[in-house]
């Protein structure tokens, strides 16, 4: 008769046995999940390092970024001749000739008995030298052939026209080269080259013993 009532005690005894290991087992594993999450979070953020070395990366330009790039050099567009002369219109073809590179070409033969242009411009020559955009200029430099004398001045403006314009220098032919230089460099889109008087001719190609041989024009 006691048979009967031991067998569901041991069995009640083997399933609890078996619950507590269970339990056991999923009380370790739920500590150790715990303990790598707590490990792993602060990982996820980042290290002061790597934020400190990422944002200059991004925001600071280097020093090749922040230089300006050189001004560009003045260059000439064209040459144009002003003034009521209709005897130097025939020559104005020639003007290229004094922005061409090529040192033996020139503007002009005309050649006068007078220095004040045989008195057919009583207030001189201007030439007109235009440059392809406004630039800084320092200088300018004119490049005769052959004569000596004259009384040449150069002006800037920001337009093709004496009135307003600056006033670079006055001087004279002593040598082939003549160069004014600017007190200091200005901007501007014109330089007007005004010959008020001719140099003299070492070697004129007739009898009249005055003109210019104007071989280039160069600013700078």
């Amino acid at each position: 008769d006691d048979e009967p009532e031991r067998e569901p005690r041991s069995m009640r005894w083997l399933v609890g046995g078996l619950l507590a290991v269970v339990l056991i087992a999923g009380l370790v594993f739920a500590v150790t999940n715990l303990g790598s999450l707590f490990k792993s979070g602060p990982e996820a953020n980042p290290s002061p390092n790597s934020a400190v070395t990422t944002g200059p990366n991004t925001g600071t330009p280097t020093q090749n970024q922040s230089s300006a790039p050189p001004a560009a050099p003045p260059v000439i567009e064209n040459i144009t001749r002003q003034g009521d002369f209709d005897f130097a219109a025939t020559y104005d073809v020639d003007l290229v000739k004094a922005f061409d590179g090529n040192a033996a070409s020139y503007w002009s033969d005309m050649e006068f008995a007078t220095e004040g242009w045989g008195g057919l411009a009583k207030d001189g020559v201007p030439l007109f030298v235009k440059l392809k955009s406004p630039s800084t200029v320092s200088s300018i430099t004119l490049t005769q052939l052959g004569a000596s004398g004259g009384n040449i001045s150069v002006f800037t403006n920001d337009r093709p026209s004496l009135d307003g314009a600056k006033l670079v220098g006055t001087n004279s032919f002593t040598s082939t080269d003549l160069t004014m230089p600017l007190a200091e460099p200005v901007q501007a889109q014109y330089v007007i080259v005004s010959i008020k008087t001719l140099p003299k001719l070492a070697a004129p190609k007739t009898r009249y013993g005055y003109g210019i041989r104007l071989a280039e024009i160069k600013v700078q």
